[in-house]
């Protein structure tokens, strides 16, 4: 005599609770560093931004011998898209053959709008970098002013 038993396939209600419950705790936990790698890379856009125009500062200085005004910059800067990370690229402190390129930022993922990021270029042809960004966002040649001006 054979018994046939009624075998159910599946999982109960309480099993799959369990699974939402650990799989929101991940997602949870990985959350922050999801958007701080988001505004990295929206750095790393504004990074080839600013690249790209030390190029055309220094091709700008090699023709005339001087650091471009805000005027002449204006004439040889590109024009920046409309969904860029970049709101605006001026530059300023001109003296001689050294001066700063700055980048002011629109507001993004962990970046505040009006942030900025200054590139220094020294009589000796050497950029370097400083911003008002969280440290843990900016790229490594840069470092963060946040504090130095108490």
């Amino acid at each position: 005599m054979f018994i046939y038993r009624n075998v159910q396939q599946g999982f109960t209600l309480l099993e799959l609770m369990v699974v939402i419950a650990i799989i929101s705790i991940l997602a949870s936990l990985s959350a922050p560093t999801f958007t701080r790698q988001i505004a990295k890379a929206k750095l790393i856009d504004a990074q080839n931004i600013a690249t790209q125009h030390q190029a055309i500062v220094e091709e700008f200085i090699l023709l005339n011998g001087h650091f471009p005004s805000t005027e002449e910059f204006a004439l040889y800067r590109r024009t920046l898209a409309d969904n860029s990370i970049v709101k605006s690229l001026t530059v300023k402190n001109q003296n001689s053959i050294s001066g700063d390129l700055v980048l002011t930022l629109n507001n993004s993922t962990d970046i505040t709008e009006g942030q900025m990021i200054t590139y220094q270029r020294d009589s000796n042809r050497n950029w370097s970098c400083t911003s008002d960004i969280n440290e843990q966002l900016l790229p490594q040649q840069c470092t963060s002013s946040i504090g130095e001006e108490e």
